[in-house]
């Protein structure tokens, strides 16, 4: 269970921090798209008994390239222990280059469109606005959201307690 207060999760609907006990995840949808930097398709089955942080950004977003840079850090201080970080953009033209500015040392799936994050599941976040994370547990069900930014030191504590002993 994450050890995250009760009291910031809004149970009327999306909240900017919520977080679901074993019992109330829900599994997350696979989401399997060609990679914004040209490095083949990418699919969430290929991360499948991992702690997995899914970023949705977009490259005219100030807040998603602000939070950027911890998730790139959080990525590589905790991949040997279980976690990977995926980012889903929502870019027709500037993704790319976004990346390639940003260093991101993660991968994202290219989803100009939406349809992949039309497959989340009703309510759990507003696909509207960016950016917004995913945290989905080992077993492949949603464990915590968070809509905006999400800084360094809130992502590690949603995920230290899903990654194994």
């Amino acid at each position: 269970m994450l050890d995250i207060d009760p009291a910031l999760d809004d149970a009327d609907g999306p909240a900017p921090l919520k977080s679901y006990a074993p019992a109330d995840r829900v599994a997350m949808p696979e989401l399997a798209r060609e990679r914004v930097d040209g490095g083949g398709r990418f699919s969430l089955k290929g991360v499948r008994g991992k702690v997995v942080v899914v970023n949705a950004w977009a490259s005219w977003c100030g807040p998603c390239r602000a939070e950027v840079p911890g998730l790139s850090r959080v990525h590589e201080e905790l991949r040997g222990e279980g976690l990977r970080v995926v980012g889903i953009s929502a870019d027709v033209g500037e993704a790319r280059a976004f990346e390639k500015d940003a260093e991101l040392v993660y991968p994202s799936l290219h989803d100009p469109q939406g349809r992949q994050l039309l497959r989340l599941p009703k309510g759990v976040v507003n696909i509207a606005g960016y950016p917004f994370t995913i945290i989905v547990d080992p077993e492949g069900r949603i464990a915590a959201t968070r809509i905006g930014v999400i800084d360094e030191a809130e992502l590690k504590r949603w995920v230290m307690p899903l990654l194994p002993a």
